[in-house]
């Protein structure tokens, strides 16, 4: 590691006040890379350190280096499989930024310490996923390489601490940002212990606080993705895009609620039924190395006819040689044996189980958004990289790449205005809660059930994950999207104006915030795209409920009423992308 500068960094341009909330592989590389060039640095995490998201990525980073070119591969194709997994709704500079970019960061990682797999003639080993055209993932640890990156950030990050070169809060849980004068300032948070909210000044926060997780009943996310970073930079007034869109990961073992890495298909393992029928060839030709949502759905629906599915890599053993499973997949070896499986020995039971968020935080590659003084990274963000659907492997990547960006253009204090080269079409006023969704309140006027306006009634976390699963999942319907749009929208306005007592209300309150979000988007959207898909409309027919023409581009949600010198206005997105008003 190289010294921090001494106070002017990039140019001679002056050091930044930097809080970084989260401590991922996002958080973990822009702190260490923001110390590297001179800003003041403060990480903020609500946990330990080693409590992320990132921490139990099972998958690798996908990047395209020499021996991948010379075996054939290239960047172009690294493009062209993120753009087809995604359905061609990604931004694609954020795409050709994050790809283009991805070796020199994996280069980076080792530098810092992280032990990558190689083959036997040293290079790093190359590993092929669903939908990848060539193998082009590194891993660590075989399938643990979350945990290891991680580990090997961490040991940097308490270096530097103990140099005294940045600042390290653990179990320190953000509540709200500070705006002032339309800017972000800083944030409040609830210190480590208990005692009285606390405030940190900064000339920037980065918001890199990972998933949503805990928004469903299954998951593959840690406890902690409660969606805070999202939430966080909603009650700011800032844009919020392609909520709707969530991905599914297709293997969760239910017995241990225990992901099996996509990396164990890309070997050859195949997905059967309860007779024993392998069926993912008669769903897509690239059967169980299709997209995620594919292959999430065909389980889902196999799953709905009350057959069980489970994961065959018997045959994978078989070829390789016996205990090759074992050796390339030690942790999910380790925690199937817990639950009494044995990946190599019998087919396992896996169902599909909410995964990663696509939308998230409106950004550019910088991370800017469109409030001064806050950045985001990570799956925090939504910087159109994903699209419809993420590409395998590419979201530790993405962390890396726009991470780094985050914190090294520190310099550049603008806002990101809402359609600044960014591909969003839509962007809509969102009133911040208690109104039902019109098409519920025409469902209920029609039947007598309700007056038309959303129940202001608070909900407790097993009913938001109840609706979440239920309505917001695999599959969906206008009807139920519109009765949790409504619902969560009621929990909401049951609680403006009083603020969460505990890290457990405050936490709720997120949830609440980001389910009510991707209930609104899924709504806006009628037709199927990627991972979002409405059993009601199930062709790429791409209409919008409030009749204001096609949505087939990238949508974006903000509060009502909140207004800062760079939100979307009519002065400046053009008319045709900004409908301000109800979104239905």
């Amino acid at each position: 590691m190289s010294a921090p500068g001494a106070g002017r960094v990039d140019g001679g341009r002056t050091a930044r006040e930097l809080v970084i909330v989260g401590s991922g592989v996002a958080g973990l590389y822009a702190a260490i890379t923001a110390v590297e060039h001179g800003h003041r640095v403060t990480l903020l995490t609500k946990d330990a350190l080693a409590d992320s998201n990132s921490w139990y990525a099972q998958g690798g980073i996908c990047g395209v280096g020499p021996a991948g070119v010379a075996a054939g591969d290239s960047v172009a194709s690294h493009i062209e499989d993120t753009l087809i997994a995604g359905a061609r709704l990604n931004n694609p500079a954020a795409v050709r930024d994050v790809c283009s970019s991805a070796w020199g960061h994996i280069e980076a990682l080792a530098e810092l310490g992280t032990a990558f797999d190689r083959d036997a003639t040293g290079n790093l080993a190359l590993g092929l996923e669903a939908a990848h055209a060539h193998a082009r993932i590194v891993h660590a640890g075989g399938d643990a390489t979350g945990r290891v990156v991680a580990s090997a950030l961490i040991a940097v990050v308490r270096r530097l601490a103990a140099a005294g070169s940045l600042t390290v809060h653990e179990h320190c849980f953000a509540t709200d940002l500070v705006v002032e004068s339309g800017a972000v300032t800083g944030l409040d948070y609830l210190p480590a212990g208990g005692g009285r909210p606390a405030r940190l000044r900064a000339d920037v926060v980065l918001l890199a606080t990972g998933g949503i997780g805990s928004l469903y009943a299954w998951t593959t996310n840690p406890a902690g993705a409660t969606g805070d970073g999202a939430a966080l930079a909603w009650r700011a007034g800032v844009l919020v895009a392609d909520a709707e869109f969530v991905q599914f990961h297709p293997t969760l073992v239910p017995a241990g609620r225990f992901m099996i890495s996509e990396a164990v298909r890309g070997e050859g393992a195949v997905l059967i039924d309860g007779s024993g029928r392998r069926f993912m060839p008669d769903v897509h030709p690239d059967a169980e190395l299709a997209p995620r949502d594919v292959v999430a759905r065909a389980i889902h629906r196999v799953r709905a006819t009350g057959s069980e599915v489970y994961l065959d890599a018997r045959g994978v053993e078989a070829r390789r040689g016996t205990g090759f499973l074992a050796a390339r997949f030690p942790a999910i070896t380790g925690h199937l044996a817990a639950d009494g499986l044995d990946l190599a020995a019998a087919p396992v039971p896996v169902a599909p189980a909410q995964h990663y968020w696509m939308g998230g935080v409106f950004a550019d590659a910088c991370g800017r958004t469109t409030v001064p003084g806050l950045r985001v990274a990570g799956e925090t963000a939504c910087t159109g990289t994903h699209g419809a659907n993420r590409l395998a492997s590419n979201s530790l990547l993405e962390a890396l790449v726009h991470g780094f960006r985050a914190v090294t253009t520190l310099h550049d204090d603008g806002a990101l205005l809402a359609g600044e080269s960014s591909g969003l079409e839509h962007v809509f006023e969102l009133p911040e809660g208690g109104d039902a969704a019109p098409e519920t309140i025409m469902r209920e006027t029609t039947t007598g059930e309700d007056s038309g306006r959303s129940a202001r009634v608070p909900l407790t976390l097993d009913a938001v994950r109840d609706l979440s699963t239920a309505y917001l999942g695999v599959e969906r319907t206008g009807e139920g999207l519109a009765l949790a749009a409504a619902a969560l929208a009621g929990s909401l306005a049951a609680g403006e104006g009083t603020a969460p007592r505990t890290r457990a209300d405050a936490e709720l309150r997120n949830l609440t915030t980001v389910g009510r979000l991707i209930a609104e988007a899924a709504l806006a959207r009628t037709g199927s795209i990627g991972a979002h898909y409405r059993l009601d409309t199930p062709a790429k027919a791409e209409t919008t409920a409030h009749g204001a023409g096609s949505v087939g581009g990238r949508v974006g949600f903000v509060r009502a009423g909140v207004r800062t010198t760079t939100h979307p206005s009519t002065a400046q997105v053009p008319a045709d992308r900004l409908l301000i008003g109800s979104t239905h």
